[in-house]
């Protein structure tokens, strides 16, 4: 019920009136070591990490996972030893299993940053505004433009600094982020990613020249 198709093995279920705590064992085959993807064949230790799960009902649950810590056999690799993640339920440096990970950053995406810490005390779910940003991942940038190009200013900090924001009007999807609001900005990227047919500016969008605009100065600054 709780990790179904997931190489674990529940050994014990406690917890409160708000907590669950789930004591679990990894089953799964021995891993590949994450730099020379040798699969291992010697496991030097285990130890057990705390992960944050997806609530269940009322209840907070963290899983206790017990892992194991492999040798790399290969002599020519520079890493010794690593950790084993298992599939659909835990990665590399992150204190939350896979699922939540996922939640968070769908939550994320729609939401931003206060607005979805906001949801997530809510839902009873540990994460702050800056650990939800950080799980949004810079969009894969494409070799050529697309055919209908949209193009909006943002602020990274309103009556300061100024961005453009490059849109795929067709796909509805984000294809780049320029640092500043600069025609010239803007004309160097379509010089690197020709293909654009129509150019759609955003409602109140102006191109800066010389960078006029694009980083004004702070109220207050000198």
């Amino acid at each position: 019920m709780l990790f179904p198709g997931i190489d674990v093995r529940v050994e014990r279920v406690s917890g409160s009136s708000e907590v669950l705590v789930v004591e679990a064992v990894s089953t799964a085959r021995p891993g590949r070591c994450p730099d020379c993807r040798k699969q291992a064949r010697h496991t030097q230790s285990s130890y057990q990490r705390d992960l944050d799960e997806r609530p269940l009902g009322s209840h907070r649950v963290i899983v206790r996972l017990r892992v194991r810590r492999y040798f790399c056999d290969r002599k020519s690799c520079s890493r010794k030893t690593f950790v084993e993640q298992v599939p659909g339920l835990s990665e590399r440096h992150r204190r939350s299993s896979t699922g939540l990970t996922g939640w968070l950053r769908t939550i994320a995406i729609e939401l931003g940053g206060r607005p979805a810490a906001r949801l997530c005390r809510r839902l009873r779910l540990a994460a702050g505004r800056t650990r939800l940003l950080r799980l949004l991942t810079a969009p894969t940038v494409p070799n050529r433009a697309p055919r209908v190009l949209g193009v909006d200013e943002f602020a990274f900090r309103k009556g300061c600094t100024y961005g453009t924001v490059l849109v795929d009007v067709e796909a509805d999807r984000v294809v780049d982020v320029l640092p500043d609001r600069t025609s010239e900005t803007f004309a160097a990227w379509l010089t690197e990613h020709p293909g654009a047919e129509i150019i759609c500016p955003g409602p109140g969008h102006r191109l800066h020249q010389g960078g006029q605009g694009s980083r004004p100065s702070c109220p207050g600054s000198r």
